[in-house]
């Protein structure tokens, strides 16, 4: 029990510590884009970065997905959690508009949030009465989506490691006391 003990604390301090992606500046501008110059878009929240485009969520999603496990390098991706749009508003900045809101996490490290605004069908046709076309730039686009990234820094994951494993070893000695 010692042995696997030890092998399950290293192999977790190694997931948890594997560098990986620090800032919203380290994830691919999205292709075909222009990028957003909004305010709350730009530098005003830490880590956002948002684009206008004409690509819509079968692209967006899977397209950061990707880039994401590109960034670190665990043998396996992250998982992707589907939350509520209006959940956006929480995370990203209020008045967020939304018609998706996705995560992309490795747990215990860090997240990804994916926000889509898509008046439109990818026909062409208005989702609701009254859509209009995104104005940026010189551009008129059919979505825009808005990123936020969350990353941890090593000695919170450090702490949160020692926590897990004096933990383990807590409950470990409590159940041999009330087994024997």
């Amino acid at each position: 029990m010692k042995n696997l003990y030890i092998v399950f604390s290293v192999l977790l301090l190694i997931y948890m510590l594997v560098p990986g992606p620090s800032s919203i500046e380290n994830f691919k501008s999205l292709p075909n884009s222009d990028k957003s110059t909004l305010a709350g878009d730009t530098v005003q929240i830490p880590n956002v970065s948002a684009y206008f485009s004409d690509n819509f969520r079968d692209f967006v999603v899977p397209f950061y997905f990707q880039n994401y496990k590109e960034k670190t390098w665990l043998p396996f991706p992250p998982l992707k959690l589907n939350h509520p749009p209006e959940f956006s508003w929480n995370v990203i900045k209020r008045h967020t508009d939304s018609t998706y809101f996705e995560e992309i996490v490795y747990p215990l490290r860090d997240s990804l949030y994916v926000n889509g605004y898509e008046p439109f069908y990818e026909d062409g046709s208005p989702k609701f009465w009254g859509s209009a076309k995104l104005n940026e730039g010189k551009n008129l686009w059919f979505t825009k989506t808005t990123l936020r990234f969350f990353p941890s820094s090593p000695i919170v994951k450090f702490i949160v490691w020692l926590g897990i494993s004096v933990s383990i070893l807590f409950l470990y000695k409590l159940g041999r006391k009330i087994i024997f």
